[in-house]
């Protein structure tokens, strides 16, 4: 059974990808919802919600829902445990599952929130963050540090840098669309 369902559709702009929900989020049944997460007001800055309103962190799932109408989708490679990443179970990642749906959906830009999920997903040890050179079916893969507030170390010396270039990404991709 999977602890939060995916929240994905055809012609999304951006899915993000994280290893697994956090305990809070699982019990609260939304993602992203941890203490001290930056997804929400990342979320808000780089999609243009961010206009003088205090930001909002979804309470369930169907509150999380609101990322579909910016074309935006959510996901997760583990999806039968939480926790950080190092207590999770390297067996419960259904990479293959991932790969399968991010082939099925072909969202335009795939975002691995955190290294550790991309590590594995793509199958490798060395990687670094930005957009990478490979891409999963029609796809566009970048790796982004982890929002989750157990990544300090890397969230200040990386994080405001690579969240505003999926901001601009994403601004671009949107105008196209409308275009």
């Amino acid at each position: 059974m999977h602890i939060l369902e995916d929240i994905l559709a055809h012609n999304l702009l951006i899915v993000f990808c994280g290893s697994a929900v956090s305990r809070k989020s699982a019990e609260k049944g939304c993602y992203y919802c941890g203490p001290g997460n930056k997804f929400w007001p990342q979320f808000s800055r780089i999609t243009g919600r961010e206009t003088g309103r205090e930001i909002v962190i979804p309470g369930s799932i169907e509150d999380c829902r609101i990322v579909l109408e910016y074309g935006i989708g959510l996901t997760d490679l583990n999806k039968t445990e939480s926790g950080s990443d190092r207590s999770l179970t390297k067996s419960e990642y259904d990479t293959g599952s991932f790969v399968q749906k991010m082939l099925e959906y072909a969202p335009r830009l795939i975002v691995f929130n955190g290294k550790e999920a991309a590590r594995n997903a793509l199958k490798r040890r060395d990687i670094g963050y930005g957009i990478q050179s490979g891409m999963i079916g029609e796809s566009s893969v970048f790796i982004a540090p982890s929002t989750s507030g157990l990544s300090a170390r890397d969230w200040k010396y990386h994080g405001e840098a690579c969240w505003g270039r999926i901001g601009e990404i994403y601004t671009e991709m949107r105008a196209r669309r409308i275009e």
